[in-house]
């Protein structure tokens, strides 16, 4: 009964003594890990899911749609599975575990009967099946993020890391196609490009070497299913193994300190699992080598750089040593250099056409009479109004506005003969070049009303530039385990010093990280003891370290964290025995803070037509006409009724011209870097996550944060998710949130499940202005989720409920259906039979195919989006849409073929 209860407690590979001398491998004891927790063991795509670097929520800007800082260009790049809008499931498949082997209180698998086999003391032998072992609900789903926009700006992604797991999850389809949970406000995607977990032989058992799942945000925190690492081949054991399970040198060590000096440990013999640790978003294992991908999006409105995205390993290893106090210690240690692309500048220009028939007015006059005024003879004519006359020349060619005026001639001034002989000629006459005379105005501009003869419908134009700068980061990376014959402890070191081509805080950044640079290292301590060293680790240690809550799209100068769990003992016998394992952790680094203005461009009439007259009349006469004209200058009034021997001119046009009203407005943003420091811990059980981060980003408006997050699923295949942070002085990437999720898994077969949900999202305090525009931007949500999973197909339906919660996105319902025909090849499509807001994609698809598949196999995806832009009404009652095609394409590699499982 003990042995088979150890079995299913411990690693199969601690069944398998090597004695391997050249090695311990972690000898044992990392390879023993014994099971603790449904380990968070997504898939390659969920490691890499941009909902674990970017929460996104879409933005109003005064219908102008406003966009994420970074990507945080969305990570989404490191997936072969998948491009668009992906249904986000809050629960993810029940994930049955391996069949494990019977160990004994060491660790050792015990022979029968004496072996005949010249080579082994335990032949190889196929492990037992755990028939009475529960299916778990594996916790490694995507975070919910918002995923369509509700206006015409693309919304900010949350800089904050905090999780927005409003949208309802359901379980993973073929492709790792998640549900969006909310209208996204990315100026070029309705859902965020991300990549999601493959299923294809869904439920399937993850193994132990398959790398953990850290997350960066609040609501990506669950245990993976409780699967143990397949049994690995036996070796011909070169030297005789202890009763602990650990190798013996084949020679007595010589050295004071240490029953096995440190030495290497071969990389084939090391689990990824136990040296896998999230590097500025990129997840990375002893055995990495390079990475590299980029992707570039097209569009009729989008003007965008190329993304890139590399990391190189500059050296790595991995040391081993048993100290003569029985403290088993792993030592691994790494220098990579990081290549990046990252936001610097976004700018979306929006231009209004509205057709508009513009009025003009021409006003022409002159008044001469028998001369009134002091010092001037009485036969003579004089000028009754001043010499005023519009330079044609200076009408403004925007607003069509005269900008100069000339003053020919002063009331009262003697005419010449000549001058009232030529204003007697038909027609106004301003008299001569030598004796100019009279009033001649003329305004091409006196207003407009919409619509002309040509148009009778406002066109808009969208026109979206995002420029990159690059990053360059050089990052040393250690990792030091120690495990006695109780408890296990490890300690976590990264340092990183990153340089932007273009930053703003450039002499402040650097001299942070210069100064970090000389901070220590993290070396646990652990008590040694007579007794040997216990190889059954607590596999929870592992995942406590990854589940970590890291900012996202930020980078790190200095994290230093340290956990603690308590290895597995033969009393162990149920999953609630299992103890938590704890990490704390204090993290320095420089997070993105985006400044965001909205400001007018240029406004003006562009002519469409020529100008014509309307209406013109006008009449000129002396005594013997009906000509009546009054003259006021400066408080004096002059008549035609009490002058003598008068003369008058009066002439007057209505004027008209078709133009085009043309309106710019310009939203931009600008993303600088700025200190950031965090402290954040776990506890992490067999079924829950605990977590809690406190920290301050040093901007020009410091941002304090408190928050905490909990995460359950259960073994019926419960999912339970809820969360809250706070902010002092919130933006609209950094502000405060209520969020919480729940979700059922329905299992039909090893092929097939149903998963119903629903979640919610609290934005309470996202700031409402941008510089003196009221901009109110939706970030909360309501949602229900259904989704089915059968062989290769996986069908979603999402309904959004707006007007529930305040600030809440508009109604939107969205279904979509993925088909995975290879394990290579993954299509998938949706559609939006019903969406309501301003910024929308109605339907989409993409294909994404691997050479092979494996993490880093080749990979090419292609994406397409219809994209529709609903800027409301004009004043003539038109609706106002702009459509348009957004493709996106993708390319990624890298080497080994999978660093992050064996």
């Amino acid at each position: 009964m003990m042995i088979n209860l150890l079995k299913f407690i411990a690693n199969p590979t601690a069944l398998l003594s090597r004695a391997y001398n050249a090695s311990i491998v972690v000898g044992l004891a990392f390879l023993s890990i014994a099971y603790s927790t449904p380990a968070i063991a997504e898939t390659r795509s969920n490691l890499l899911d941009t909902s674990n670097q970017l929460d996104s929520s879409a933005a109003s800007v005064s219908d102008l749609p406003e966009t994420s800082p970074l990507s945080e260009t969305p990570n989404w790049f490191t997936s072969a599975t998948k491009l668009e809008p992906s249904s986000q499931n809050l629960a993810s498949e029940p994930q049955p575990t391996e069949p494990q082997s019977t160990n004994n209180p060491t660790g050792l698998a015990q022979p029968s009967a004496p072996s005949t086999d010249p080579d082994y003391i335990i032949p190889p032998r196929s492990a037992p099946s755990v028939s009475d072992l529960p299916e778990t609900t594996s916790l490694s789903e995507t975070p919910n993020r918002s995923t369509s926009a509700t206006n015409l700006e693309p919304s900010s992604q949350n800089l904050a890391s905090e999780p927005q797991p409003t949208e309802p999850q359901s379980t993973n389809n073929p492709n790792g196609l998640s549900q969006p949970s909310a209208p996204s406000t990315d100026p070029d995607y309705i859902i965020p490009p991300r990549s999601a977990p493959s299923v294809s032989d869904l439920p399937q058992a993850t193994p132990l070497s398959e790398t953990p799942n850290w997350s960066t945000s609040a609501t990506n925190l669950e245990p993976s299913s409780q699967n143990l690492a397949p049994e690995p081949e036996p070796t011909k054991p070169p030297s005789t193994n202890n009763p602990n399970g650990l190798p013996q040198p084949s020679a007595p060590s010589t050295d004071p300190d240490y029953i096995i000096p440190p030495r290497i440990a071969p990389d084939e013999k090391l689990s990824p699992f136990t040296t896998t640790l999230p590097l500025n978003d990129i997840p990375i294992s002893h055995l990495t080598e390079w990475e590299f991908s980029g992707f570039h999006t097209f569009a009729d409105t989008t003007d965008s750089d190329i993304f890139l995205n590399g990391t190189l390993k500059l050296n790595s290893r991995v040391s081993e040593s048993l100290s003569r106090n029985n403290i088993y210690r792993v030592d691994q240690k790494g220098t990579y250099f990081q290549l990046r692309t990252v936001p610097l500048e976004r700018t979306i220009t929006t231009t209004t056409t509205a057709p508009q028939t513009m009025t003009g007015l021409e006003i022409q006059m002159s008044l001469t009479g028998a001369c009134i005024f002091p010092n001037t003879p009485s036969d003579q004519q004089c000028t009754y109004t001043p010499g005023l006359v519009i330079d044609r020349n200076s009408i403004d060619p925007e607003f069509f506005v005269p900008t100069r005026v000339f003053q020919t001639s002063q009331v009262g001034e003697v005419l010449k003969p000549e001058t009232l002989a030529f204003m007697q000629l038909p027609g106004f006459q301003g008299g001569t070049s030598s004796q100019p005379i009279g009033v001649d105005f003329y305004f091409p501009n006196s207003g407009a009303y919409p619509g002309n003869s040509q148009s009778q419908k406002t066109k808009v134009e969208r026109k979206e530039e995002v420029d990159y700068t690059i990053a360059g980061t050089v990052s040393r990376v250690r990792q030091v385990v120690k495990a006695n014959d109780r408890e296990a402890v490890l300690g976590r070191t990264i340092r990183g010093f990153t340089l932007f081509v273009d930053d703003e805080n450039r002499w402040l950044n650097t001299a942070i990280q210069a100064g970090a640079q000389i901070l220590p290292d993290v070396i646990p301590d652990l008590q040694g003891s007579k007794n040997p060293v216990n190889t059954n680790i607590n596999r929870n240690l592992f995942l406590a370290a990854n589940n970590t809550r890291l900012p996202s799209s930020s980078f790190t100068i200095y994290s230093a964290g340290l956990g603690r769990a308590e290895s597995l003992t033969p009393n162990v016998t149920s999953l609630s025995q299992v103890p938590r394992a704890n990490y704390n952790s204090l993290w320095l680094g420089l997070s993105p803070v985006i400044d965001r203005n909205i400001e007018d461009g240029r406004t003006f009439y562009d002519p469409t037509g020529p100008q014509v007259t309307l209406v013109g009349a006008g009449a000129e006469g002396g005594a013997n006409s009906n000509v009546q004209l009054f003259s006021a200058v400066n408080q004096n009034q002059y008549s035609t009724a009490n002058l003598q021997n008068f003369y008058a001119q009066v002439y007057l046009s209505f004027l008209q011209q078709d133009v085009n009203f043309v309106r710019e407005s310009i939203y931009g943003e600008k993303t600088s870097y700025y200190p950031h420091l965090s402290f954040t811990g776990n506890w992490t059980g067999g079924e829950d996550i605990l977590r809690y981060y406190t920290g301050v980003i040093a901007s020009e408006k410091p941002k304090l944060y408190l928050g905490a997050d909990y995460t359950r699923n259960t073994l019926n295949n419960w999912s339970f998710r809820g969360g809250a942070i706070g902010y002092l002085n919130p933006d609209r990437d950094y502000y405060s949130q209520l969020w919480g999720s729940v979700a059922k898994t329905f299992p039909f077969s090893r092929q097939a499940n149903l998963t119903l949900s629903t979640g919610f999202n609290y934005a309470l305090d996202r700031e409402t202005r941008i510089g003196d525009v009221l901009s109110i931007s939706p970030a909360s949500e309501v949602a229900v989720s259904a989704r089915v999973n059968w062989g290769i197909f996986s069908l979603g339906l999402t309904n959004y409920f707006g007007d529930i919660l305040p600030n809440s996105y508009d109604d939107r319902l969205l279904a979509e259906l993925t088909i995975r025909p290879l394990s290579t090849l993954t299509l998938s499509g949706y559609i939006a039979p019903i969406d309501k807001n301003s910024t929308r994609s109605l339907y989409g698809a993409s294909v994404s195919w691997q050479l092979e598949n494996n993490y880093n196999s080749p990979t090419l995806s292609l994406n397409w989006q219809n994209k529709q832009y609903d800027y409301g009404d004009d004043v003539l009652g038109n609706r106002l849409l702009l459509n348009d095609n957004v493709f996106t394409i993708l390319f990624r590699i890298g080497s080994p073929a999978n660093p992050l499982s064996r």
